[in-house]
């Protein structure tokens, strides 16, 4: 599967001296700076239940682009997402076996971070209607309910947009490792590039 990973400019410089990149949580500033611990948590248990276990000491994945604005191909990294670097990156091509690989609705994920429900609703009148059906439940219920919500994330296709989500827009890729024979290609960018 081919995908798009931005790094630090020196995880590449790593990988081309025969490093495997894996998350170091302690780095992560999601992790470190936010309270996203927990839906890195179940991310990392959906990935252990689709496509397998990490290797030995590695708990979270790494991170890539799959598709952004419906298109499969190297992000424009003038884009706004990609322009606030304010050390030197890198956009590496890669190339994972797709076994390998969970893909995921990039724009949904953010309902896991908040810790939200991920409705089935297409009309504000079903959103306060499964609104009102949620508030009543127990809170482990709730809990139950609003887990088994997320698993929505991982419908990326067919492509098609509704009123409330856009599946298969913003396409995002998570696997637990990168090997310096999964680099196909790298681009510099940000400040110092």
């Amino acid at each position: 599967m081919r995908l798009w990973t931005i790094q630090p400019a020196h995880i590449y410089e790593a990988l081309k001296g025969g490093y495997v990149y894996r998350c170091d949580p302690e780095k992560a500033q999601l992790l470190t700076e936010s309270s996203f611990g927990p839906a890195y948590d179940w991310l990392s248990e959906q990935m252990r239940l689709r496509i397998g276990a990490p290797p030995d000491g590695v708990k979270y994945p790494v991170w890539a682009w799959h598709t952004l604005e419906w298109k499969h191909k190297r992000p424009d990294l003038r884009r706004v997402e990609f322009c606030t670097y304010r050390a030197q990156q890198v956009c590496m091509e890669i190339e994972i076996p797709d076994t390998q690989v969970l893909l995921s609705n990039e724009d949904m994920w953010h309902i896991v971070l908040n810790n939200g429900f991920y409705g089935d609703c297409c009309t504000e009148q079903e959103w306060e209607a499964e609104e009102k059906w949620f508030e009543k439940l127990s809170s482990g219920q709730q809990i139950q309910y609003k887990r088994k919500s997320w698993e929505k994330i991982f419908d990326v296709s067919p492509a098609r947009e509704t009123a409330w989500d856009a599946h298969g827009k913003y396409v995002q890729a998570t696997f637990w490792e990168l090997k310096p024979e999964h680099v196909c290609s790298v681009r510099h960018f940000g400040r110092g590039a």
